[in-house]
């Protein structure tokens, strides 16, 4: 298949990177670390909606994580360049332990869903950041521009390995255990990926180069502040999907299935990474972003459309095929865009777009869902990645302009 080419060429140049000195070890941690990323929304969703017995609720709950969570990106981005990734690393995983385990404690004895929001967002902003961190081992461990280019790639698709495996999983513990039980995996491995990750000769070597940027950090650079606006669109139309998936389920008679939807998004998600990363692309970057959002308008598009199981996991898997190049390619961008200096902080700033978006887009689609019904959701992502695409075309010459 014409296909196989490009995914052969894509893998070879992965392995070459994970053959470096110094590489393995981190990329391991970060796989580890990533999972539970994807398994924290979904988890917190069912956790909560057995708590409450709202969606709507369970939606605000998980948005609160989400929105913590990008904010905590950021925050842990600028601490790594001023004090390394080992001592921050070392003491989020510390409070992060503690908060999830107050958030089970809290849904488990029925607490208000204030309480459950504070334990959310303090889980959330404690959320280790390895991707940010591997990213940024990578532009220590690869000199070559072009090589490194495919290292940011392998960030975005080691992730997709993570999560893709993720809502699977937690289906799988909710079914045999509990919400409860599969949070508590989540966070084991988060502290685990965290901990070994900092514990690595490369990550306890590495160090930012200094720089000279603004309070404001990287979103200082207009074309930062349009990737970040850009991808908080992609991440709120993400975000409706991903209550989208477990509405449609309990619909069908489990809302748990709703984590193999969820995983069919992330495999798509892999596949499409693996693709994206195996050739050159020519033209403007700044086009094929927007290029991309439109994509996944249509791809949204047919989420509200699908109506049987097979046909949802068909469209959930077509939306996927977009996720890994969209983010690689203003992954990429970043390079061109940001203040010289702002390695980490500028690919946090880059998650948190995506992160607050998708906590947004978790309130919309649980307000959408309990008002009206999935295809409702899915139409309202349809029109914010179209908006996305607009945007993202009208303001393509800001992505074009080297920061000083």
């Amino acid at each position: 298949m014409p296909i196989l080419g490009p995914v052969r060429a894509g893998a070879q140049r992965y392995r070459a990177l994970l053959a470096l000195p110094g590489a393995r070890a981190p990329v391991l941690a970060s796989v580890a670390g990533s999972m539970p990323i994807g398994m924290y929304t979904f988890g917190i969703v069912l956790l909560v909606r057995d708590a409450t017995g709202s969606f709507a609720t369970a939606g605000r709950v998980a948005g609160a994580f989400g929105l913590a969570n990008a904010i905590g990106a950021v925050a842990q981005g600028r601490l790594m360049d001023r004090l390394g990734q080992r001592r921050v690393l070392r003491t989020v995983a510390a409070v992060h332990v503690a908060a999830i385990v107050a958030l089970v404690v809290a849904a488990t004895e029925h607490a208000p869903a204030w309480v459950l929001g504070l334990c959310a967002l303090a889980g959330g902003g404690s959320l280790p950041q390895l991707p940010a961190a591997m990213r940024s081992l990578w532009s220590a461990l690869v000199e070559d521009e072009e090589r490194r280019q495919t290292a940011y790639a392998l960030v975005t698709i080691v992730f997709e390995v993570s999560v893709v495996t993720a809502p699977v999983l937690v289906a799988a513990l909710v079914a045999l255990f509990s919400p409860a039980v599969a949070i508590l995996a989540a966070v084991a491995l988060a502290t685990a990926g965290a901990l070994g990750f900092a514990a690595t000769p490369a990550s306890r070597r590495w160090r930012s180069a200094e720089h000279a940027a603004s309070w404001v950090g990287p979103l200082a650079a207009s074309g930062v502040r349009t990737l970040f606006a850009v991808l908080v669109g992609f991440g709120t139309a993400i975000g409706v999907l991903q209550v989208v998936a477990p509405a449609f389920a309990a619909g069908e008679g489990s809302a748990e299935a709703g984590g193999f939807l969820l995983a069919a998004v992330s495999a798509g998600s892999l596949c499409g990474g693996l693709v994206y990363g195996a050739r050159s692309w020519s033209g403007a970057p700044a086009v094929r972003v927007a290029g991309l959002a439109l994509g996944l308008a249509g791809g949204c598009a047919l989420v509200a459309a699908a109506s049987h199981p097979a046909t949802m996991a068909l469209a959930m898997l077509a939306v996927g095929f977009l996720l890994a190049p969209t983010v690689t390619a203003a992954s990429a961008l970043l390079d061109i865009v940001a203040p010289p200096g702002t390695v980490t902080e500028g690919f946090a700033v880059l998650v948190m777009g995506i992160v607050a978006g998708t906590a947004a887009g978790n309130a919309l689609g649980g307000a959408i869902v309990d008002a009206g019904s999935y295809r409702g959701a899915a139409l309202a992502a349809t029109g914010v990645a179209t908006l996305v695409a607009g945007f993202a075309l009208a303001r393509r010459r800001t992505l074009s302009a080297r920061a000083a």
